[in-house]
């Protein structure tokens, strides 16, 4: 049997590629086959082509054990990353999210499906993270080389974002039938940025040749993002209330504890008073309590022969009170100690020890609701905080742009996770092309593992290899606002600034650059941000 073999084929294109990767379609087509394809006879042809390209592209979609290496996407400073939210959604129902950013999220119904094209019910986690501007670029380590017509270029982004899904653990793709979509802020609306792809196992840009640029009015974007401090207050304000509830129970038990008895002094004087049972119960629950006077100097023995008219009792201390007698304008106040004969303490202290159990068991239960309302307020608070903190990120965002009349998004139709960017490959800076030497402020010579040039006004960051702390082609723009951000061998960051770089520049032959290292040891990109002002 002869085959017929076209080795002239010409090349598919990204966009041909891409329209290639829709599991769906795929599968239709392979299941309205009659024979296996390479029994045929037939099967070298460009539209088999395409289908192997699919093949392949599902590979990319599915095998999720391939992607992202670290070695292509490694972020400069080790441990320090853009952040991802996490979103827990419902696969069977249709939800929107609005970012912090002010980003929209549509999720329709049925998006999800597993590794194997299977449709996924029940809870997801969606992962999203946005890059904005050079910072953002920078600490992403996400490569921004783009080749084409055999030259290699630099993206300018108007917005990038990473975007995926799980279920228990276990990675998701996307459903092509079910498309979610992403309209993401931008900050400009220049309409000459393409929409690209980053296959990771190819380890290159695809692109998909999308529109993506949506303008709308501010003022009617805005409507449907404020959230208000009314919206969360009912369930904090329930919460405190329940906490407060059992507060008072705490409190209301620790009123009950009972009162151990003491032993009467035969040498002191004692005496004897009706005990309201509702308002004392830690003394009437004993039997033959007298009270025994605890200052005898101040005590005068002869008072006792006075026939008062009233008596109220006041408690000062756990084994302590005050009993003042009263007759017409005569007073008499004492300070005396409830106390019990010799022969009545034994059963007295049996009373006590069970009371004292019960009391303890009681407040011991008053004390686990107490702490578990606390719990719930104190999580309800932070809950609500992080709701008001993204609100007033948002309000932020919105106020940032009130001299604008309109708002900026670029809109993304998600047919695979990954990483997307709205770009426009941007030529290296020219004007100058020397030998650069890194060097700390004291001209000792620095081994940097990342090395990259940033230039004001334009969204790019343009990456540059270096040997032995030299860069042998380092190019950019002398009239442009120029700074240097680097990463040393021992993750260190290195900085030069604008007006350094300006003091050091010269257009031709060797220059050394002396950076500020930063010797801190970052714990989030945000702290690393503050170090990189434009």
């Amino acid at each position: 049997m002869k085959y017929k073999i076209n080795r002239d084929q010409p090349p598919l294109t990204d966009g041909e590629i891409a329209s290639a990767r829709n599991f769906n379609q795929v599968a239709k087509g392979y299941r309205t086959m009659k024979i296996p394809f390479y029994k045929s006879g037939k099967f070298i042809t460009r539209g088999s082509a395409i289908i192997v390209a699919a093949a392949v592209a599902l590979i990319v979609l599915f095998d999720d054990k391939s992607e992202k290496p670290r070695e292509y996407i490694s972020p400069p400073l080790a441990h320090v990353i853009i952040p991802t939210d996490t979103f827990v959604v419902d696969a069977d129902s249709a939800t929107d999210i609005t970012y912090k950013s002010g980003s929209k999220l549509h999720i329709p119904a049925g998006a999800f499906r597993d590794l194997k094209g299977n449709p996924i019910k029940g809870k997801v986690n969606l992962n999203y993270r946005e890059f904005h501007d050079q910072k953002d670029i920078f600490l992403s380590g996400i490569p921004m080389t783009y080749d084409s017509a055999g030259s290699t270029y630099v993206f300018e982004s108007a917005g990038m974002m990473e975007i995926s899904a799980s279920q228990s653990g276990k990675p998701l793709a996307t459903n092509t039938d079910k498309t979610i979509t992403v309209d993401m802020v931008s900050n400009t609306k220049e309409d000459r940025y393409n929409t690209y792809y980053l296959n990771t196992t190819a380890k290159k840009w695809v692109n998909l040749n999308q529109a993506n640029l949506v303008v709308k009015n501010l003022k009617e974007n805005n409507s449907d993002t404020a959230i208000s401090s009314e919206e969360t207050s009912p369930i904090v304000a329930k919460c405190e209330q329940e906490l407060k509830q059992t507060v008072a129970a705490v409190k209301a038990i620790e009123k009950e504890k009972p009162m151990p008895i003491a032993k009467a002094d035969k040498d002191k004087t004692k005496f004897h008073i009706v005990v309201d049972a509702g308002e004392f119960p830690e003394i009437a629950m004993y039997k033959g309590v007298r009270f025994q006077v605890k200052d005898e100097k101040n005590f005068d023995p002869g008072s006792a022969k006075t026939e008062w008219e009233n008596v109220k009792l006041k408690k000062l201390t756990e084994m302590d009170y005050e009993v003042t007698f009263s007759k017409g304008a005569q007073t008499l106040k004492v300070v005396a100690t409830p106390v019990i004969d010799g022969q009545d303490l034994t059963a007295a202290q049996k009373i006590y020890d069970q009371k004292f159990a019960e009391y303890q068991t009681k407040l011991a239960d008053k004390k686990t609701a107490e702490e578990k309302a606390k719990m719930e307020y104190q999580a309800r608070v932070k809950e609500m905080g992080k709701i008001m903190a993204d609100q007033r990120s948002r309000d932020s965002f919105y106020e940032s742009h009130m001299s604008k009349t309109q708002l900026i998004y670029r809109t993304f139709s998600i047919n695979f996770f990954g990483i997307h960017n709205c770009d426009n490959p941007a030529a290296w800076p020219s004007g100058a092309d020397v030998i650069a030497t890194m060097t700390d402020e004291n001209g000792k010579k620095l081994q940097v593992s990342s090395l990259s040039l940033v230039e004001k006004n334009i969204n790019a960051v343009f990456p540059y290899e270096t040997v032995n702390g030299e860069c042998h082609h380092f190019k950019f723009s002398p009239s442009g606002t120029n700074m240097i951000w680097a990463v040393t061998t021992d993750n260190k960051l290195a900085i030069v600034d604008a007006e350094s770089f300006r003091a050091q520049q010269s257009k031709t032959g060797s220059v050394q650059f002396k950076f500020k290292v930063i010797d801190k040891d970052f714990k989030s990109s945000d702290e690393v941000k503050k170090y990189l002002e434009i």
